[in-house]
Order: C-alpha cells, then structure tokens, then sequence
C-alpha cells in the first residue's frame, strides 16, 4: 500500500501529464480569430460540464452554418485527440479567446 509521500508524487505526475496534455493542445489550436461570442463559448463549457462531450458537440451542432462552426469542431477533436477530461476541455472554452490571440 502506498504511503503518503508516494501518493503525492502519484499525483504530481499525473498532473504533470495532464499540464502536458493542455500544452499540447493549446499549441495545437493555434492562433487566429474566434468565430463565437463569450456567451456561446460560456454554453458550451456549461453544456460539457453537464453532459459530457456529447452534450458539448450536441450544442456545437446549433452552430452549423456559422463561419467557426468548421474550427469549433476542429478544437474539440483536437481535446478529444489529447484525451482530456471534461473538465479540462470546458476550461479550455472558457478561455478560447485569450488562447486564439496567444495570451494563454
């Protein structure tokens, strides 16, 4: 049975990974216009936060026909690519604008 300390470096490392995951797909992503409202990025980091990466790509449908419907669907397979949580993905939303203009 692990003790305290290694239970803590257990967790260092995978924060590590999943700090490395972030990295990666925010690089990825890149730079360039954000095609959405704060508002509609705020829906669906709500929507993904409630019902998962179905729910967030459900609410991302409502968006066919827009001119970053095409990109949106770009970023999210890219977190889907990387495997990151839910919750890392919705934080990720949250923050697309800051991340599009490289401020993040």
């Amino acid at each position: 049975m692990p003790n305290g300390d290694s239970l803590e470096a257990m967790e260092l490392v995978k924060q590590t990974i999943r700090d490395n995951s972030i990295g990666k797909v925010i690089d990825e992503i890149g730079t360039g216009p954000v095609c959405f409202t704060q508002n509609n990025l705020n829906d669906l980091r709500a929507a993904m936060l409630k019902g998962g990466w179905t729910a967030a790509q459900a609410k991302a449908a409502q968006f066919v026909g827009t001119d970053g419907y095409t990109d949106l669907l770009r970023i999210m397979d890219i977190m889907q690519k990387h495997r990151l949580s839910e919750e890392a993905a919705a934080d990720i939303l949250q923050n697309l604008p800051q991340i599009r203009v490289g401020h993040y």
